[in-house]
C-alpha cells in the first residue's frame, strides 16, 4: 500500500451552521438554569456536550489509495471500503438530504443508500459496492470518479 493517497479531499463544516447550533445550544442550555434555578451544572454539561459533538464531526476527509477508500468524519468515525468491492460509481446530486436522510452526517436513507455527507454540500458520488450503496459528499465529484476509475483499471 502506498502511503500517499491518489485522491484526497477535506470537507469542512459550514461555519454559519455551526454558529447557529452553538447559539441554539447556549439558549437551550440556559433554560434549566434560569427556570429551575441552581442547575447551572446541567446547562454547562449540555453546552460542553454540544461543543464536543461539533468538534467530533467538524471535518470530513476522503482518501483514495490504490487498494482502499477511507472516509473519516471527525475523529470518531472511519469507514474503509476496499477498491475491489466497488462495482459502480457516478457523480450524484444530493437533492433533499433532510427528506432522504433526515439530515447530514452518517445516515441511512429512505432509498436504502448509506450517506456520509457534510452539511450544505449537495454534490457527491454514489458508490455501489457488493455490500451497500454509499452516497459520499464531494466538492469535486467528477475528479473523485476519475480517481476511482484510474484505480479500478
Amino acid at each position: 500500500m502506498s502511503s500517499m493517497p491518489i485522491y484526497e479531499e477535506r470537507l469542512n463544516v459550514n461555519y454559519p451552521f455551526i454558529g447557529g447550533i452553538l447559539l441554539w445550544a447556549i439558549a437551550v442550555g440556559l433554560v434549566p438554569g434560569i427556570i429551575l434555578g441552581g442547575l447551572w451544572w446541567l446547562a454547562s454539561l449540555y453546552i460542553v456536550l454540544t461543543i464536543g459533538i461539533i468538534v467530533s464531526f467538524f471535518q470530513m476527509r476522503v482518501q483514495l489509495f490504490q487498494d482502499k477508500l477511507i472516509i473519516k468524519l471527525g475523529f470518531l468515525y472511519r469507514k474503509v471500503i476496499e477498491v475491489d468491492k466497488i462495482q459502480n460509481y457516478s457523480p450524484y446530486k444530493i437533492l433533499h438530504p433532510m427528506r432522504t436522510y433526515g439530515g447530514w452526517g452518517i445516515r441511512k436513507g429512505k432509498d436504502g443508500t448509506f450517506a456520509l455527507t457534510q452539511a450544505f454540500i449537495n454534490e457527491g458520488v454514489k458508490l455501489e459496492t457488493t455490500e451497500k450503496t454509499f452516497v459520499i459528499s464531494s466538492q469535486t465529484p467528477e475528479s473523485f470518479c476519475t480517481a476511482i476509475k484510474s484505480v479500478k483499471s
